[in-house]
């Protein structure tokens, strides 16, 4: 594995962007070999080598960079827990989602949307709650949509009314992603809303999702 190890030893050059190439390289081959070291270089003293080797960390996927990456959700650089989060979610490892849920209380907005785009593939019930309090309550529409689409690939019947509501927010994302998560979840009760949506929304896109939802759930 020559060009591995050339990527491997390359992370400890001393210029910091040959490392972050070395780290994006080694996810991009996708070889267990690099896990090690690039879990080393999660302790980089570059936040951009930092963020590269967490995403190659996702691309790999091995278990073994669970527990680091849960320790790099606290990193001081915001852009390396944005890293970090999803990362995580491509794993689809259980052990992530108390600090996952955590992460939905970063002071930083993109953190907290990734946290719960993870939260959303990596589907655990026991995530509604803090997603559902998410997606009405965050200022930015962003982290809402993220939430909402979180709930909606989770699944649970405790969000439905939630969604619901969710049907309502300012920003036709929320309501388009929303519409999108009721059709999936298949619940009776979001039968009216969806029809009121259909027809009344001033987004064609919103209207024509919440079309798509309600033919889904009048076929049963």
């Amino acid at each position: 594995m020559p060009m591995i190890d050339d990527h491997i030893r390359a992370l400890k050059d001393e210029a910091p962007r040959v490392r972050q190439v070395a780290a994006s390289a080694l996810g991009n081959i996708g070889d267990p070999g690099g896990v090690d070291p690039l879990i080393e270089a999660l302790k980089d003293g570059d936040v951009m080598v930092r963020q590269a080797a967490a995403s190659a960390l996702g691309s790999i996927g091995d278990l073994r960079a669970v527990e680091p990456l849960i320790e790099a959700l606290r990193d001081v650089d915001w852009s390396v827990r944005s890293e970090a989060a999803p990362a995580l979610g491509s794993i689809h490892d259980a052990r992530a989602v108390e600090a996952l849920t955590e992460a939905l209380k970063d002071e930083d907005w993109m953190v907290r949307r990734q946290a719960a785009k993870a939260l959303g593939r990596i589907s655990d019930s026991r995530t509604s709650e803090p997603l559902t309090s998410l997606a009405s309550e965050d200022e930015y529409r962003w982290v809402r949509e993220a939430a909402v689409y979180a709930l909606g690939k989770i699944g649970s019947p405790s969000a439905v009314g939630p969604l619901i509501r969710a049907l309502e927010d300012e920003h036709y994302g929320v309501r388009w992603r929303a519409a999108e998560a009721l059709g999936k979840i298949g619940d009776e009760r979001a039968i009216e809303p969806l029809r009121r949506l259909a027809l009344e929304d001033e987004k064609e896109a919103v209207r024509k999702t919440a079309s798509e939802a309600l033919e889904r759930l009048e076929a049963g």
